[in-house]
């Protein structure tokens, strides 16, 4: 009987099955999000791990924003003459 080695794909490539770039591939490493092995001084990430990444992150999108958000608070800051707000209020409108 063959044994079948599982898929392994080298950071770039993980990049492109994932959507995202080397660098990306990289950071989830290092973050413990992706796990991967060094095999002859090469970093390759599992296949099934990028199935099961991309499983786990389908849901995981970022809001968008609102009218609401603190942010919008700080259009024109600083331009008002002296008058609040201005940059010193900036982190008071932020907490």
């Amino acid at each position: 009987m063959v044994e079948s080695k599982p898929a392994l794909y080298g950071v770039p490539e993980a990049g492109r099955r994932l959507g995202v770039s080397a660098s990306t591939v990289w950071r989830m490493i290092r973050r413990g999000r992706l796990p991967s092995v060094l095999e002859n001084g090469r970093r390759l990430v599992p296949g099934e791990a990028l199935t099961m990444h991309a499983r786990n992150e389908d849901g995981d999108q970022i809001p968008a924003l609102d009218e609401n958000h603190p942010i919008f608070r700080l259009v024109g800051a600083g331009k008002g003459g002296g008058q609040a707000p201005g940059a010193r209020e900036k982190h008071s409108l932020l907490d």
